[in-house]
């Protein structure tokens, strides 16, 4: 079975990237693997409050922010899947996104990537400090990407 590998996060970019990622899975027959990658593993948490007062309450909060918003990703999937009958699979992991979405492409051996792109206000000084996932996935990436682009002063 044929695999095409989107992700999303809780951003605006997120829905377009993903109706785009459905559409070309229906279209090719293949199942969709729905990567979400947030930025600190548990244990990461656990290292960087472990000199906090209050490290026990900081890491359950710092946990339940995490749940909680692959709570909102699983939502997004369902709500902008629904009614399709894409098959899909949701990769909750923790890390850096582009590297994640690479192995998890070539893990499925995916026949392409599908990633969002943002465009103006507060993106451009975030992509100074942080870099672009999305070029960051084109610029190593051994298999066709699409880049969804999403204006937001729409």
């Amino acid at each position: 079975m044929r695999h095409i590998v989107v992700g999303v996060d809780t951003r605006e970019a997120a829905p377009a990237a993903l109706a785009r990622a459905a559409d070309l899975s229906r279209r090719l027959g293949a199942e969709l693997d729905v990567v979400h990658v947030q930025t600190l593993s548990r244990g990461e948490i656990r290292a960087m409050v472990s000199t906090v007062p209050g490290r026990h309450l900081s890491e359950r909060f710092l946990r339940a922010d995490q749940d909680a918003q692959a709570r909102e990703i699983r939502t997004l999937v369902e709500r902008t899947l629904a009614g399709s009958d894409v098959r899909w699979r949701l990769h909750v992991l923790a890390g850096n996104p582009a590297a994640h979405l690479l192995t998890a492409a070539d893990s499925v051996d995916a026949y392409a990537i599908v990633i969002g792109t943002r465009h103006g206000g507060a993106v451009v000084l975030e992509r100074l400090l942080t870099g672009s996932v999305s070029h960051r996935v084109v610029d190593w990436a051994k298999r066709p990407v699409l880049v969804v682009p999403t204006d937001l002063d729409e």
